[in-house]
């Protein structure tokens, strides 16, 4: 594709995604989803006038960068800190869950077991972008059960990628140690030059550098981060970004570092991740595999996430609607189950027919969790709280009674 032709690309994309994002504003839909839904229909799997492109997908990997920095700048770190053991409960169960009956399910259909437990391990995946900017756009980024999503994205990113280096480690006969070492030197070493090194740069930047120089050098160590958490530490690079953004936000460059990053990152890179996200499903490729495997596996994708982490969020005492909404809030796959998916293809553990299915989970997911995200807030269920909050009790041991969960709480 020449320069110009890319020019034009970018101009219509940019122009279709300002005028479907203000329709679904009109209609109470998420954005996100309309966005989305430009990238199916004129992607390979409906219209075909675009495929995917290395260029565009640049583009859109600095636009989830940004998305995920952003979601850390707006996160609530005292929310955080009091949500942190659900985050980390709620992150194992939705590990647990669906690596057993993923596996499970691919064991009764006839596949080897190193085939079985890699796809358990792809429905471990979590991609919380989508829910992030739903979520910006509900007002609940900052919410008990939306700092417990994002806390607990960034345990599962951790904990999925033991757990692929593990399967991997066994069925190719490679080493996983190393993965996990450099995983277990990332955070500390990042925590610890973000707490110490950005409050200096905080005071620092403004007396030196006018304000567009001073955002060019925060978005500078926000790739750094991504690409050291990649690289060097064996996580995602959308959870550097995140930690970036955690700790920034302690700083006090936090106000006219997020007013900075969000008007580029909206204008330009996040819309067009979005729509990235779109092209590069080709839903044509699925009819080569059996409706069965299909069917069966979106099912697990979607309900061992709500059970997992919504389980793993109710026994850390949540209301049944807020771990419900936790659960709803990991179904999404998103990019991560695509890389996942790439690896197991050029390790041969997957088929093509396998990995389109996979495509096709990770964009249903990702097409299905922002309504269901609004809809778990629209929906008030009383009659259920104090069946549940006793059955809490008894599996908790507890001999005093447990109040009844008022409107407000659920809510």
């Amino acid at each position: 594709m020449s320069v110009t032709s890319f020019l034009l690309l970018l101009a219509c994309l940019l122009i279709l995604a300002k005028c479907v994002s203000w329709i679904c504003q009109k209609f109470s839909l998420p954005s996100v989803l309309g966005i989305l839904t430009i990238g199916i229909i004129a992607g390979p799997s409906v219209l075909g006038w675009l495929h995917p492109n290395e260029i565009l997908s640049t583009f859109a990997s600095l636009g989830v960068i940004m998305l995920m920095f952003l979601a850390g700048l707006e996160t609530d770190m005292e929310q955080m800190r009091r949500v942190q053991g659900a985050a980390f409960v709620s992150a194992t169960c939705g590990v647990v869950v669906p690596l057993i009956a993923g596996t499970i399910f691919a064991l009764a259909l006839g596949h080897t077991l190193p085939v079985s437990l890699f796809i358990g391990t792809l429905l471990t995946a979590t991609s919380v972008s989508i829910s992030a900017q739903t979520l910006k756009e509900m007002g609940r980024l900052n919410s008990r059960e939306g700092t417990t999503i994002l806390g607990a994205a960034v345990i599962d990113d951790v904990l999925g990628l033991i757990v692929l280096s593990l399967v991997l480690a066994f069925t190719l006969g490679e080493n996983p140690v190393w993965s996990i070492l450099k995983m277990a030197a990332y955070f500390p070493i990042a925590y610890l030059l973000g707490r110490y090194g950005f409050p200096w740069l905080s005071r620092l930047l403004p007396r030196m550098l006018a304000l567009e120089a001073r955002l060019g050098m925060v978005l500078a160590l926000v790739l750094l981060y991504s690409w050291a958490a990649e690289e060097l530490g064996s996580v995602a690079a959308i959870t550097g970004a995140y930690i970036a953004g955690l700790l920034i936000a302690r700083t006090e460059m936090r106000e006219w570092v997020h007013d900075g990053i969000s008007k580029i990152g909206y204008a330009l890179f996040i819309p067009l991740f979005f729509i990235n996200i779109g092209i590069d499903a080709n839903i044509a490729s699925i009819k080569q595999v059996s409706p069965l495997l299909v069917g069966g596996l979106l099912v697990i994708a979607i309900v061992s996430k709500i059970v997992g982490c919504g389980s793993g969020a109710w026994v850390c005492r949540f209301p049944f609607l807020d771990a419900v909404r936790v659960g709803v809030g990991m179904i999404s796959r998103g990019e991560v189950a695509l890389i996942t998916a790439s690896l197991g293809l050029e390790a041969g553990l997957l088929s093509p027919s396998l990995y389109a299915t996979v495509i096709l989970i990770a964009l249903v997911t990702t097409m299905i969790t922002p309504p269901l995200l609004r809809l778990s807030y629209a929906v008030r269920i009383q009659w259920l709280s104090q069946p549940l909050l006793m059955a809490r009790q008894w599996l908790a041991g507890a001999s005093s009674p447990v109040p009844a969960v008022t409107a407000e709480e659920e809510e």
